[in-house]
């Protein structure tokens, strides 16, 4: 079995897909910094060649060597900073476009464009995607290459809209080894006052969530279907011909191990549901949520907890 990553792991993860990190990536390989860097080596270089060929009081050479670094610096370093930053904003409009023009349309060559668009974003530090509206089918978030998603936004609460609909509609949508910390997958459900005659503007059909941070994250009011029910045990157990037995896990919920720290759920509606080895899933929210009856979790306490809580809100 895969072993569960260490909290140094996890934290180096964050801080290599950080947007920080991105920025200096980004300004590090765009700019002439490395040049700058290797010019202020040679400066310091040519100085002390000079003084050991003609020594002499060193308050001589320092304003020659301070004249050159200054140059170096203003020329090369504070120059390309504002053309770098220009450049930058120029590109990220440029992605946010693509997006923006492809995101309805559910077809390969449109995931294609999309997701090169988000790699784009994120070699920039930009993980925050406006994502309302999207329509997605059988697309993989970490098989092209994307690694965070965080503070993006999928439904974004606007309906009734001749113009701009943002109702999301995700089937098949792997959003499995993915930073998706604090992702508006949905606000609420602006129709929740009807109850069940209520509609819902954000729709995930078979999608999964494995290995993923699903930490802060809203799925308030969506719809979240799986085609079939889960299996009553993920693992297979045989008896070896020494008479040992073994066991193997050969298949897998679509939250296994997502980290569920401060995901709300409130008011979703789930059917065949499978949270079994989620973790944090008792900080989870499912307030008001329907359709976790037939749902699978860990142990029958874990599932008393979870129906407890979503049967307490749908009264309140």
């Amino acid at each position: 079995m895969r072993r569960k990553p260490s909290r140094f792991q996890k934290w180096r993860a964050r801080l290599v897909a950080s947007r920080a990190a991105a920025n200096w990536r980004s300004f590090w390989h765009e700019t002439n910094f490395p040049m700058a860097i290797g010019l202020f080596i040679a400066c310091a270089g040519i100085t002390y060649f000079w003084w050991w060929l003609d020594p002499q009081d060193l308050s001589n050479l320092w304003p020659e060597m301070g004249g050159m670094m200054l140059d170096v610096f203003f020329i090369l370093i504070v120059f390309a900073l504002f053309e770098h930053r220009r450049n930058k904003r120029q590109d990220i409009a440029r992605q946010r476009e693509v997006i923006d023009d492809y995101k309805r349309w559910d077809n390969p060559e449109a995931h294609l464009r999309i997701a090169g668009a988000i790699r784009r974003l994120n070699r920039l530090g930009i993980f925050a995607l406006d994502m309302a509206g999207t329509r997605l089918t059988k697309f993989e978030f970490a098989r092209n290459g994307i690694k965070s998603i965080e503070s993006s936004t999928f439904f974004d609460g606007r309906w009734g809209e001749k113009f701009g609909d943002s109702t999301v509609k995700l089937a098949e949508v792997s959003f499995d080894h993915l930073n998706c910390r604090s992702v508006t997958f949905a606000p609420y459900n602006p129709l929740a006052g009807l109850g069940d005659l209520a509609t819902n503007f954000s729709h995930f059909m078979d999608c999964s969530f494995m290995d993923s941070d699903l930490s802060q994250s809203k799925f308030n009011g969506s719809e979240l279907h799986w085609s079939n029910p889960p299996p009553d045990t993920h693992m297979e157990y045989w008896d070896e011909e020494d008479g040992t037995s073994g066991c193997a896990q050969i298949s897998y919920g679509p939250f296994w191990r997502a980290d569920l720290r401060q995901t709300s759920f409130k008011g979703c509606r789930f059917k065949n549901a499978d949270f079994r080895d989620a973790e944090n899933i008792l900080e989870a929210d499912f307030t008001g949520a329907k359709g976790l009856d037939d749902a699978a979790f860990d142990d029958e306490e874990t599932k008393a907890a979870i129906l407890a809580q979503a049967a307490g809100g749908a009264t309140a």
